[in-house]
C-alpha cells in the first residue's frame, strides 16, 4: 500500500491531541473529567483543562476517524491492485480492530476507540468500493437519520443529557466519583471488578446505552465517510486549492464555539454548539496541517509526528499501558489527583520518547508490532517483518 508521507504525519499529530484528550480520562474517568470540582483542580491546572477542552479533546478523535476511512480506502486499493476480495479482507480487519479494542478497554482504558471503530469498518465493508457521489449521499443519510432520532425519543435523549452530565451532581453520583478515585488510585483488581459490577448512576434507564450508541454511530460514521471521500478525491495529492484555503475559516469558528460550550456549561444551546465546533475545528486543524506541511522548510517536527503516524496502532496501545501504570492502583495511583500540570508534563514527556523510540525502530522494521498483527489477520499471511537483516 502507497503511503502518503503528510498522512502519516497527521496520523502522528492526531495521536498527540488523543493521549492529550485521553488524559482528562485516566486522571479523572470519563464522568468525572467533566466535574473538576470534585477534585478541588484549581490555578493553572484549571486553565489547563479548559484549553484542552477548546483546543483538543472533542476535535481530535474526529482527525483519527477521518483519517482511519483514508486508510481504508487506500487499503481497498492496494488490495485491488493485487487481485485480493476487498470486502473480506476489510471485514476481517474490522473483527480484528474490534477484538483488541476489547481487549484494550477490559484491561487497561475505559476510553477505548478501538471497539467503536471496530463495527464501524464492518458497516463501511459494503461502501469502500463505491462511488464519491454515494457516499455523500450515505453522508447526508447519516445526518438526517440522527436528526430523526432526536425527533423521535426527545424524553430519551433528555433523560440522557440531564442523567450523564447533570448540572449539578446527585449525592449518589458525587458518592460514586469519590468511590471511584479510591478504588481505582488504591484498590485491588478484585476492588475495580466489583466497582465497575456495580449500578452506574450517571447511565439512568437500561434504553440509554443503545440510543448512545446509535448516536455515536450516526455522528461518526459521516466522519469516517468524510475520510474515504478525501482518499476517493486524492485530497492530499492535489495541492492547497482555493477551497482549502477557505476550510481554514474552520478554526476560528470551531474555536468559538467550543469556547462557548466550555464557559457556558448550563446552556443547552452552548452545549449543541460545542458538539458542532469540534467537527468544525477538526477540518480546519486537517487543512491547516497540510498547509503548513508544505509550507515549511524544516522537516523535523513533521518527520517526529510521521514516525508516530506509522505506528499509530502500537503507539495509541502503548499510550494507555504506560498511563494506566500511572495513574491506576498497578502502579503510582495518581488517579484524582489535582496537579494536572504534572500530568501534562509527564504526558508530554511520553510522547517525545514514542518520537523517539519509533524513528529509531523504523529504521529497522516496515511495521509495528500490533500492526503486523493486524496485517497477518487481516492478509492471514506471514510477511518478513524487518526492512533489513540485522548483524
Amino acid at each position: 500500500m502507497d503511503r502518503i508521507k503528510v498522512v502519516d504525519s497527521l496520523r502522528g499529530f492526531s495521536l498527540f491531541g488523543i493521549l492529550m484528550a485521553n488524559l482528562l480520562i485516566f486522571q479523572f474517568g470519563m464522568y468525572g473529567k467533566e466535574y473538576t470540582e470534585v477534585y478541588h483542580i484549581e490555578g493553572f491546572s484549571l486553565w489547563l483543562i479548559k484549553g484542552i477542552k477548546i483546543f483538543i479533546e472533542g476535535s481530535f478523535m474526529p482527525i483519527f476517524a477521518f483519517l482511519f476511512g483514508f486508510g481504508l480506502i487506500k487499503l481497498a486499493e492496494s488490495l485491488k491492485k493485487r487481485g485480493l476480495g476487498v470486502k473480506r479482507h476489510v471485514f476481517r480487519r474490522g473483527i480484528g480492530l474490534l477484538i483488541l479494542g476489547l481487549l484494550h478497554a477490559l484491561f487497561f482504558f475505559e476510553g477505548d476507540i478501538l471497539t467503536f471503530y471496530g463495527p464501524i469498518v464492518l458497516l463501511l465493508v459494503f461502501l469502500v468500493n463505491r462511488s464519491i457521489k454515494t457516499l455523500v449521499i450515505t453522508s447526508v443519510i447519516s445526518f438526517i437519520l440522527l436528526f430523526g432520532v432526536g425527533m423521535q425519543f426527545p424524553d430519551l435523549i433528555n433523560e440522557a443529557v440531564n442523567t450523564m452530565s447533570p448540572d449539578k451532581l446527585t449525592e449518589k453520583q458525587h458518592e460514586y466519583l469519590l468511590q471511584q478515585k479510591e478504588v481505582y488510585s488504591t484498590g485491588t483488581a478484585t476492588d475495580l471488578l466489583n466497582f465497575m459490577m456495580q449500578d452506574d448512576p450517571f447511565m439512568g434507564s437500561d434504553a440509554l446505552l443503545p440510543l448512545i450508541m446509535l448516536i455515536g454511530l450516526l455522528l461518526f460514521f459521516p466522519v469516517f465517510l468524510t475520510g474515504m471521500i478525501a482518499a476517493k478525491s486524492r485530497f492530499f495529492e492535489t495541492g492547497m486549492t482555493v477551497f482549502k484555503k477557505r476550510m481554514l475559516i474552520c478554526i476560528p469558528i470551531g474555536l468559538l464555539l467550543n469556547a462557548a460550550g466550555v464557559n457556558f456549561e448550563e446552556s443547552e444551546l452552548a452545549l449543541n454548539a460545542m458538539l458542532i465546533g469540534d467537527f468544525v475545528l477538526s477540518l480546519g486543524y486537517i487543512v491547516l496541517f497540510y498547509y503548513l506541511y508544505h509550507r515549511c522548510t524544516s522537516r523535523l517536527l513533521f518527520n517526529a509526528f510521521e514516525a508516530v503516524g506509522k505506528l499509530s496502532l502500537t503507539n495509541y496501545i502503548m499510550q494507555s499501558v504506560f498511563h494506566s501504570w500511572i495513574y491506576y492502583s498497578r502502579g503510582l495511583g495518581r488517579f484524582g489527583d489535582d496537579d494536572f500540570v504534572l500530568s501534562a508534563g509527564l504526558a508530554l514527556l511520553f510522547f517525545v520518547l514514542q518520537v523517539v523510540f519509533s524513528s529509531l525502530y523504523m529504521r529497522f522494521f516496515k511495521y509495528g508490532p500490533l500492526e503486523y498483527m493486524l496485517r497477518a489477520w487481516t492478509y492471514l499471511s506471514w510477511k518478513p517483518y524487518s526492512k533489513r537483516r540485522l548483524v
